[in-house]
């Protein structure tokens, strides 16, 4: 095997006239992107960086585009410095990490972007031991913790993945954020170091999916009738870096002819993939998926195939025993520490790997008393219908509880009536075992577990859940599902303590027409992006009254409004409930800002 070190930079001599790139969607002449534009793209980040510090500075590093964020950090490496990942580019999110770093580098507020290719970059030196990049944790149990990485431990992981699954020149399709560390490493930084083509954008949807699979596999008949020449240099399969909700929700419909003879492997971390989603996704493209099991603070520790073996097999290198309450220890080269090193999830050893059993106990006091919240999740998942429970200390709310409940879509209760008899069936449930001073107060029920890009329930994902606590004007938001790049579906309900019901109407309580459609404008620009100013409504309807405690849809789409401006934008909502629509329109925005 050629050497794919990460410390031994195999980017500087790669091939320049070969791919690292790959548009997808591009006519076939224009669809590779060569090591040179790579090389170009390095130097051109590495001129702006000049001209604003000096060598040696850690830089926040957010950029969408997989091969523009890659050139932007090998510049950064390459003269000697380090970067700072955040999670997301949300304004909260970089306020909290902008204090660690020189200054912001890619497309997010107040941030710098390269310009024209800058020639030949130059190369410097990768210290074993020297920082590359902060990073942090999904802060699903408390605030985000960040997380120092050397060149030595990634590349320690990155030497393992090319010696288990080695890329051979196969197209890198990913369908999860590089800015995290199983993103980064299986996206980014493997096509890097196994000079293997990626794709240049992300893969965000399973149309996409089947869209580009079937040209990849077009372009492989062409080449084997000897249509076109040019065909051969087609990358010769795809690789695919996903999580469990893209892979939860295959839409079987979709054409995947393509996708047994294009995809070698199919990898999937964040959590762990549920038999039924591995069974569909085996069933739909053909190839069994490859699950990693670690986090951002151990990286990898160990992987399955679930028809070959329920159990997990640690990866090489990681050693694993369990203690008396059967909580998971682990010593591994990818650490910063060669001692044994404790977790937080349970597990059962046997003689073909391990069961993960859960998490350890988590422990706090509520109400003055000492409450286990993994054994509070348990119970409600003994309840018939629920599919999945986490209960969550809110601290704003002196540490009250709030409960996330995934049902079964049959039980989901769709207005004030059914939600507060199952609530208070639930808590009765909670009762039989727990006294009533712990019991949740704040409720949140889903059909579909939410989580980020990862897989996970992120400390993002909870404050958006229970956001409507702290602001009385917003509806509560449970939920939000892509259908392209302009269009969104959000699920939502009314709380019944909402500021807008007070005086309208003391008989029967209504939401406003005027909040209905400033929350689809409000969530428009959260979830899609949507900027300008507002111009106008047209066509605006509300059939059916919207009540405390009713459980609706929002459907948002973009298009263009040419007739009124090339870069003018129209937003169509449509609001429905399980029975009728309470209110559809089109509400029109001015080209001052852009999508």
């Amino acid at each position: 095997m050629a050497d794919v070190s990460l410390l031994s930079a195999p980017w500087r001599n790669a091939p320049l006239d070969q791919p690292i790139g790959w548009r997808c969607a591009a006519p076939l002449s224009q669809a590779a992107v060569s090591w040179s534009v790579l090389h170009g793209r390095i130097g051109a980040w590495q001129a702006l960086l000049d001209s604003l510090a000096p060598q040696g500075q850690r830089w926040l590093l957010h950029l969408r585009e997989p091969l523009e964020f890659a050139a932007a950090l090998l510049a950064c490496w390459e003269r000697g410095d380090s970067v700072v990942l955040p999670a997301d580019d949300r304004p909260e999110t970089l306020t909290g990490v902008d204090r660690l770093t020189r200054g912001r580098l890619g497309d997010v507020a107040e941030g710098h972007r390269a310009g024209p290719d800058g020639g030949i970059p130059r190369w410097g030196t990768l210290d074993a031991d020297a920082l590359a990049l902060s990073l942090y944790t999904s802060g699903s149990s408390g605030d985000p913790q960040r997380l120092d990485k050397c060149f030595a431990q990634l590349d320690a992981e990155l030497s393992m993945h090319a010696r288990l699954w080695p890329l051979e020149g196969r197209l890198v399709i990913s369908q999860v954020s590089h800015q995290h560390i199983y993103g980064l490493l299986f996206a980014i930084l493997r096509p890097l170091c196994e000079r293997a083509p990626m794709a240049t954008s992300l893969c965000r949807y399973p149309e996409t999916l089947s869209d580009w699979l079937a040209r990849l596999a077009t372009m492989h008949h062409s080449a084997s009738a000897g249509v076109s020449s040019d065909t051969l240099d087609a990358p010769p399969g795809a690789v695919l870096i996903t999580a469990p909700p893209p892979l939860e929700r295959l839409p079987r419909e979709l054409d995947w002819q393509a996708a047994p003879q294009m995809l070698s492997h199919i990898h999937s971390s964040g959590a762990p993939l549920s038999q039924a989603a591995s069974d569909g996704a085996l069933e739909a493209l053909g190839v069994p998926v490859s699950e990693i099991y670690g986090s951002s603070e151990t990286g990898g520790i160990a992987w399955r195939i679930q028809q070959q073996n329920s159990c997990w097999t640690p990866l090489p290198g990681v050693e694993i025993r369990d203690d008396a309450q059967g909580t998971l220890w682990l010593r591994s080269p990818f650490l910063d520490s060669a001692d044994w090193q404790r977790q937080a999830d349970r597990i059962s050893l046997e003689t073909s790997g391990f069961r993960l059993l859960g998490r350890v106990d988590h422990i706090l006091k509520v109400g003055g008393k000492r409450l286990s919240l993994t054994s509070m999740d348990r119970t409600l998942g003994t309840y018939p219908g629920v599919l999945g429970a986490r209960t969550i200390a809110l601290p704003e709310r002196n540490t009250r509880l709030g409960a996330i409940v995934q049902l079964e879509p049959a039980l989901i209760p769709q207005d004030h009536t059914t939600r507060r008899a199952l609530t208070e069936a639930l808590r009765q449930h909670l009762l039989e075992t727990f006294e009533s001073t712990v019991i949740p107060r704040y409720w949140r029920f889903v059909d579909a577990w939410p989580s980020n890009s990862q897989g996970k329930l992120a400390g993002a994902v909870v404050t958006q859940l229970f956001r409507d606590l702290q602001n009385r004007r917003v509806p509560r938001w449970l939920g939000v599902e892509f259908e392209g790049d302009e269009r969104c579906r959000v699920t939502l309900e009314v709380p019944e303590r909402l500021i807008y019901l007070q005086g309208h109407f003391d008989a029967k309580p209504v939401v406003p027409g005027v909040v209905i459609v400033q929350w689809a404008i409000e969530l428009a620009r959260e979830h899609l992006g949507l900027k300008g100013e507002f111009q106008g409504l047209e066509r605006v309807k509300f059939p059916r009254l919207l009540c405390p405690g009713d459980r609706v849809e929002l459907l948002l789409f973009l298009a263009p409004d040419p007739p009124r401006g090339e870069r003018n934008v129209k937003l169509a909502f449509t609001l429905k409930g399980r029975q009728a629509t309470h209110a559809s329109g089109k509400a029109l925005f001015s080209s001052s800002g852009d999508r």
